[in-house]
């Protein structure tokens, strides 16, 4: 697990450079920015219910699990959820951005 963590760690950095720079722009502000928010959580929340359920379903019915490779499998779930929401956020971002473009030659 702790591998897995080290390797989600540069696309954390990164996700949360994205959601520093969407929080203090002017977009984050208006409805448009609220909305993109909201649409990011839905992808992302998710992620700790669903994760936490196959730690469990594997513990239970598979093989026991050490406290300290569960600890690690938590944060490697909080990590992606973070993840996940700041991709969603720049996806969201640029989606608006590509639709706000005008058409050249109209």
């Amino acid at each position: 697990m702790l591998i897995i963590g080290a390797l989600i760690i540069p696309f954390f950095i990164y996700a949360l450079v994205i959601h520093i720079k969407f929080s203090r722009s002017e977009n984050s502000k208006n409805e448009k920015g609220k909305i993109i928010l909201a649409k990011s959580a839905k992808y992302a929340l998710p992620v700790i219910p669903v994760g936490w359920l196959a730690l469990e379903l594997y513990h239970r019915i598979v093989a026991n699990i050490s406290y300290e490779t569960y600890r690690d499998a938590m944060w490697v779930l909080v990590l992606l959820l973070f993840t996940i929401y700041g991709f969603s956020i720049r996806r969201y971002t640029r989606r608006q951005v590509f639709e706000n473009q005008e058409v050249f030659g109209e």
